[in-house]
């Protein structure tokens, strides 16, 4: 999001939510959800400005009512065990809106319609479903009709998209493929929030952190990280960033050439990504511009300026 004028956020947040309560009123609390989250990033919280105290406790509430029906509705729409005649229908009536491209281990499909495990590649599923990837395993999908976006998880990893331009992560690794014009994706972590944008097609690597924020790397284009009232953030090929629950942390520069050999995203899958190519002219070219450097893994974050770094053995 490009920073917006006090009047404008406060507008936008009066919108956000009453979509959200109207897609509550519907029953799709998942998107009400990040709908209502959007609009709590928004809200700015001036004591000197009681109406905007007050429009950030009208969010606040609403996101707490809406869990709460949530989880009534959960389990009042659970149901007996030999109904499997309606749970046949549930799993019949799943939209395709996603399709596995590869996958490898166990991969898990809840919430919404019937739980399953991934059986085959090709496999299509709703969006609003919740995909955990297990250790050891991983998953590559693109969005059916939408063919330029592609996710790649690996490891121990949760995720949702609540719509083709809207992801939800709540932990693991993954790799992000959008091969269109002026995208935007927004991305929601547990407890960091950033619009993705970019005007050509581009591929970024994320991760969940400890502290709920994310851990991201530019790997193909440039991208331009967004998040209200914050400076945007352009990130290119090799470069690093965390998005804290509070603000972005400083760059940093990662080697590509350590990371294509490392990196189980971009190695442990049957077929290697499709930016494979112009990933290894992007690290090419970045060896050539640097004269000096130490081969090093970066880790998990501390705070602003304090990161976990691994400085890799030069002759093994």
């Amino acid at each position: 999001f490009a920073e917006l004028d006090p009047k404008l956020a406060a507008s936008k947040v009066e919108a956000l939510l009453v979509e959200g309560k109207a897609l509550a009123d519907k029953g799709k609390f998942a998107n009400a959800l990040s709908v209502l989250n959007r609009a709590l990033s928004l809200a700015t919280d001036t004591p000197s400005d009681p109406d905007d105290v007050a429009l950030r406790a009208k969010v606040e509430q609403a996101i707490r009512v809406t869990k709460g029906r949530a989880i009534v509705s959960r389990y009042k729409d659970k149901k007996p065990r030999n109904e499997g005649v309606e749970n046949s229908l549930l799993k019949t009536n799943e939209p395709s809106d996603l399709e596995v491209m590869q996958f490898f281990g166990s991969v898990m499909l809840r919430g919404t319609w019937t739980p399953r495990t991934l059986s085959k590649e090709r496999e299509a599923f709703g969006f609003g479903r919740r995909i955990t990837v297990s250790s050891r395993s991983g998953i590559e999908l693109k969005v059916l009709g939408k063919d330029e976006v592609k996710l790649r998880a690996v490891d121990a990893s949760s995720f949702s998209f609540s719509a083709n331009d809207s992801l939800s992560v709540f932990s693991g690794a993954y790799a992000l493929r959008v091969d269109d014009d002026d995208c935007r994706i927004q991305l929601t972590a547990p407890f960091a929030e950033l619009e993705i944008f970019s005007k050509d097609p581009f591929a970024v690597m994320f991760g969940v952190t400890t502290n709920g924020g994310l851990k991201l790397i530019g790997l193909v284009g440039k991208v331009e990280l967004r998040r209200p009232r914050e400076k945007t953030v352009e990130l290119r090929p090799g470069q690093l960033v965390f998005a804290l629950p509070k603000g972005f942390s400083r760059k940093m520069y990662v080697e590509l050439s350590t990371l294509m050999a490392t990196a189980d995203l971009l190695t442990a899958f049957k077929e290697p990504p499709d930016y494979y190519k112009r990933l290894k002219t992007e690290a090419l070219a970045q060896a050539l511009r640097t004269r000096k450097r130490f081969r090093t893994l970066v880790g998990d974050v501390k705070n602003t300026e304090s990161f976990e770094l691994k400085v890799l053995d030069e002759n093994p």
